[in-house]
């Protein structure tokens, strides 16, 4: 999980430790260089600037009101989980004024952000706007925008809007996001729950809904390929129970805890949520409370599929030129499949995604089906005594389909079954074919 909200925001510039940790030479301005001058002289700037900044923030009048601002699912992959950000609001003699605290901006930066990506330093920092500006940009993708008022304090005001302004500064504002444990709703509900001395946590206590894997696929079931792309990258620990409070990773999740969450206010109980606005209105319909049912439909396609498959093999039998397609194809899914092997087994031992760790995909698409690559080229070219270890590969990928199988019918993972059932009958049908070619031989 995140470092607190507090720990980020009060380690920021700790006199006492800089000047320890400074060179002697640092402490006598007549004996530096150059450049440990104008190092010197950077490194000073930035400290007073931070400080003015957090004196001028502490000075300031707290906001009148402290919401959370929660954004409905879009269109786009990256916006199907919603968002949320905290918004300040003031008021005073100089009129009105707001900023909205987002964590969730990000840039993706070509090949340097395929790789900081792979190798789990997917950065992302909090951004400050304004609810003009947001409101805008959340319009235009007609998505819907709540602001829940919280019920705080003066003092808590003021003391989240310093923490919040801290945070924001270039020193502190960058943070590795994690899909599930590090994230922009996990940020605000962090913060919130620092403020309110652990209260959200005390109220979001017990056992989650679902798995992260089945929160997942909700959102995102209304698109076959992008249920089927996340669910065959997810790894074993996606499926394991999560709490109430670990499921506050998603923005809705977080803005139904905080509307179910009491505080203590003057010596009372009383609605952590005390207001809430509807922004923005959308015709999307709500995301369902469960993952679809998918397993008929891709049942019903890898049977199709395997089928196919068989009935090429046995023509091939009499057909020589179908030998050429049916090799082809399957050294066509050998690359498939074992590309994504390879990209699974790179996930779990050479990254920090830990979603994808011990990926049971891996049995239905392991890497040695690359094997077919070569194999069933062979065959196609004519070389018939490469169908024999074409036949023995393709059991190879069988064997462990079929394992997969019985893990997920035994241990219930009605998530995992799609895929074996996609799956395991398009390799079926390469193996049954290929046999019935040899028997017609």
């Amino acid at each position: 999980m995140a470092r607190s909200f507090t720990a980020r925001a009060n380690a920021s510039f700790p006199w006492d430790c800089w000047r320890a940790a400074a060179p002697a030479d640092m402490l006598r301005p007549r004996r530096m260089s150059r450049l440990q001058a104008f190092r010197s002289g950077v490194v000073a700037a930035a400290i007073l600037a931070a400080l003015g900044v957090t004196r001028s923030v502490l000075a300031a009048p707290p906001p009148a009101r402290v919401s959370v601002l929660t954004m409905g699912p879009g269109e786009h992959p990256f916006t199907r989980f919603g968002h949320n950000a905290i918004l300040l609001e003031w008021e005073g003699a100089s009129g009105q004024h707001d900023a909205v605290y987002n964590y969730g901006t990000f840039e993706f930066d070509g090949l340097k952000g395929v790789q900081d990506f792979m190798a789990g330093r997917f950065r992302y920092w909090v951004s400050r706007s304004t609810l003009e500006r947001t409101t805008r940009a959340y319009a235009a993708d007609q998505r819907s925008l709540v602001a829940q008022e919280l019920a705080l304090t003066a003092d808590e005001r003021a003391r989240l809007a310093a923490a919040l302004e801290q945070n924001a500064l270039p020193a502190h504002r960058y943070y590795d996001y994690d899909y599930y444990a590090d994230n922009c709703s996990t940020r605000v509900r962090d913060v919130l729950d620092n403020l309110l001395d652990g209260r959200l946590r005390q109220s979001t206590r017990g056992p989650g809904r679902l798995t992260f894997r089945q929160h997942t696929l909700r959102l995102v079931g209304q698109s076959t390929y992008l249920y089927a792309g996340l669910n065959v990258a997810l790894g074993a620990a996606t499926d394991s129970p999560i709490t109430r409070w670990q499921e506050l990773f998603l923005p809705q999740e977080l803005h139904d805890a905080l509307a179910a969450t009491e505080r203590q206010l003057d010596g009372r109980a009383v609605p952590l949520v005390q207001n809430e606005r509807v922004l923005l209105k959308s015709s999307r319909p709500s995301p369902p409370a469960h993952p679809p049912e998918r397993r008929p439909s891709f049942a019903l396609a890898g049977v199709a599929l395997g089928a196919s498959l068989f009935g090429l093999g046995k023509a091939a039998s009499t057909r020589p030129q179908l030998r050429t397609v049916f090799a082809g194809l399957a050294a066509l899914l050998g690359l498939l499949a074992g590309s994504l092997g390879l990209v699974f087994a790179g996930f779990w031992l050479f990254s920090k995604h830990w979603a994808a760790y011990r990926n049971f995909s891996l049995l239905l698409c392991p890497p040695w089906a690359l094997a077919l690559v070569a194999v069933g080229t062979l065959v196609a070219l004519g070389r018939s005594r490469w169908v024999l270890p074409l036949q023995r590969w393709l059991g190879l990928l069988v064997a462990p389909a079929v394992v997969a199988l019985g893990l997920a019918l035994l241990g219930g993972r009605s998530e995992a079954q799609p895929l074996v059932l996609l799956i395991l009958p398009i390799w079926l049908g390469l193996l049954l074919g290929l046999q019935g070619w040899i028997r017609g031989d």
